[in-house]
């Protein structure tokens, strides 16, 4: 972007998710549990792209991302990349990228599949059928599910849904 000034300024060290779909750098935060961090944090949405037309970004100091973060991350914005940041320079980029199944981080919500049985030691697990826009399978029930109606979450613990809503 020559001749002009960065709209979200640089971090010292951490974590830059770049390439967010527009609208859903909250409802990463939120899943990731990134929300609840004390650290300095910039949130840019609906952030001019060139390739996307718009972006979400999201910049967070003394943070990286774990492995659940980051499939979390995939699952709502198979776009998105993850900068690791040490002494303003980009040490590490990386494309996150959806796995072909999915396991113990998405509730099947079929009351009857055997994935939320509490007589079975049976972890939920979900097939990617489509990546954009995606569509995944319970492997147990069958059900396939569209982004909107997602659940985040164990047996134990239901987090939320992967939907944004926008309260004024």
């Amino acid at each position: 972007m020559s001749g002009e000034h960065l709209k979200i300024g640089r971090i010292n060290k951490g974590t830059v998710i770049d390439h967010i779909d527009a609208g859903y750098a909250i409802t990463i935060l939120t899943l990731t549990g990134l929300d609840k961090s004390p650290n300095l944090m910039t949130i840019g949405v609906n952030v001019p792209s060139y390739k996307y037309k718009k972006k979400d970004i999201v910049k967070i100091e003394n943070v990286f991302l774990n492995d659940v973060q980051m499939q979390k991350i995939a699952i709502l914005s198979s776009n998105a990349t993850i900068s690791l940041i040490d002494n303003f320079q980009v040490i590490e980029k990386k494309k996150v990228s959806i796995p072909k199944v999915i396991e113990k981080i998405i509730v099947c919500v079929n009351k009857t599949c055997i994935s939320n049985s509490n007589k079975e030691p049976i972890t939920s697990e979900f097939i990617v059928l489509e990546e954009k826009p995606l569509k995944i399978q319970c492997a147990y029930c069958d059900r396939i599910y569209d982004i909107d109606e997602i659940i985040f979450g164990s047996k134990e613990k239901i987090e939320k849904k992967a939907t944004q809503d926008y309260q004024l």
